[in-house]
């Protein structure tokens, strides 16, 4: 049985990055960049203001203080959009607005807070500036033929940004993983059914779809099928064919009714693990099944039924292998937090736990209350928590004051 670092490991070898596709600009948002992308425009395209105030010449104004301010004489506005072709002589300055072209023969912007209007065209300046003072450079951001966008960047706002400054309508963009989810089971029935006795509500389903959505992924959720193997096996077939993903809860432990594993197998996947070291969540099922004309391979998560060891599983194996088809760099989960126990706990010795906290920030620190009791299907106990610590394997007991790594739950 692996243990939860193999078994991501064995994932993110056999998981791959789907082709590129290219999107309008304003689609991009949250998509992660195909293709390194080089300027074809310097950033900013001509020497410009950062402030609102007067275009000077700082040599002329040297001498200028609060308690001697020199008069200029304003020759013009300079306004962004528009070029003032003027040139300025000794003893003038041109009023400027912020992003505003630098006029010819000005090396400076004195703040409008440092300056005084004295009639309608001339100017008190308070202020001595020095040459470059408030004169954004051209290609001081971005030089023509920079590496602007790097292969594997998120697309965020700040990036949007930038690409629409490139002239960049259309952005080269990993494709977006396609998910099929289904939840396995003679017990469940729709979340709108009223219950009856032996029956539960549908919630991997729901919960499942809604995370892979949060990740940006096209979910296709197929509902229930019942523990019937032609059943399970009718809907594999048509999954693999429409999807790059697909998920199923419940079927994958020893039961007697248990048989999704089994109709993977006569479907011919190629298993890559089975069972995890870990607790919630052992039952973890990984493999690749191919499908069409090219035999591509398809990616398979059969997640344990219960709920709370399906949203584990879904976090902490399945998202890594999402980020991995989108185009991003493989990358454990980051439990990178300390944080000191308030209370004890037993776990198994053999297997790493994700144990629910309620983290608590100290002075310069972090306590952790361990919520108790912890189950597979206690859904009520993990939405009570905020933290998710990791209980590592050859510890059974947890002490008071033993210092876990943890990671905010969100």
């Amino acid at each position: 049985m692996d243990d939860s670092k193999t078994a991501l490991e064995k994932i993110f070898l056999n998981i791959f990055t789907l082709p590129s596709e290219k999107v309008l600009l304003e689609k991009s948002l949250g998509r992660v960049s195909a293709n390194d992308l080089f300027a074809d425009w310097e950033l900013p395209p001509y020497e410009n203001s950062a402030m609102d105030g007067y275009a000077v010449q700082a040599q002329e104004l040297q001498e200028a203080s609060r308690a001697k301010p020199l008069i200029m004489q304003v020759v013009g506005v300079q306004k962004a959009g528009s070029s003032l072709k003027k040139k300025i002589k000794k003893g003038q300055a041109i009023k400027i607005m912020t992003g505003s072209p630098i006029p010819f023969g000005c090396d400076a912007v004195v703040m409008k807070e440092f300056t005084e209007p004295c009639n309608k065209d001339q100017v008190k300046i308070y202020f001595a500036p020095k040459a470059g003072d408030h004169i954004r450079s051209k290609g001081e951001d971005v030089h023509k033929g920079d590496l602007f966008l790097k292969k594997g960047t998120l697309i965020r706002p700040y990036e949007i940004a930038l690409l629409a400054s490139q002239g960049v309508t259309r952005v080269p963009v990993i494709r977006q993983v396609r998910a099929t989810v289904f939840s396995t089971g003679d017990e469940l029935v729709k979340v709108s059914s009223p219950l009856t006795f032996g029956k539960i509500r549908n919630s991997n389903g729901p919960s499942i779809a809604a995370a892979l959505s949060r990740w940006n992924v096209l979910v296709k959720d197929r509902g229930i099928v019942k523990d019937d193997p032609k059943k399970i096996e009718k809907i594999l077939k048509e999954s693999v064919l429409e999807s790059d993903l697909i998920i199923v809860s419940g079927g994958v432990s020893v039961g007697d009714f248990d048989f999704t594993k089994i109709v993977l197998e006569k479907l011919g996947i190629r298993t890559i693990f089975w069972k995890v070291a870990i607790k919630p969540g052992k039952p973890l099922f990984f493999g690749m099944l191919a499908s069409g004309e090219n035999k591509s391979e398809k990616a398979v998560f059969g997640l344990p039924g219960n709920p709370i060891s399906a949203l584990v599983c879904l976090e902490e194996f399945v998202r890594p292998a999402v980020e991995k088809m989108s185009g991003f760099s493989p990358k454990h989960p980051s439990y990178h937090l300390q944080g000191k126990t308030v209370n004890s706990y037993f776990k198994p010795k053999d297997r790493q736990q994700y144990i629910f906290c309620k983290a608590r920030e100290k002075v310069g620190s972090y306590e952790l209350e361990i919520i108790q009791p912890q189950g597979s299907a206690m859904m009520g106990m993990a939405s009570s928590a905020n933290a998710l610590a990791l209980g590592p394997v050859g510890l059974d007991k947890i002490k008071v004051g033993e210092t876990l790594f943890f990671r905010w739950l969100k």
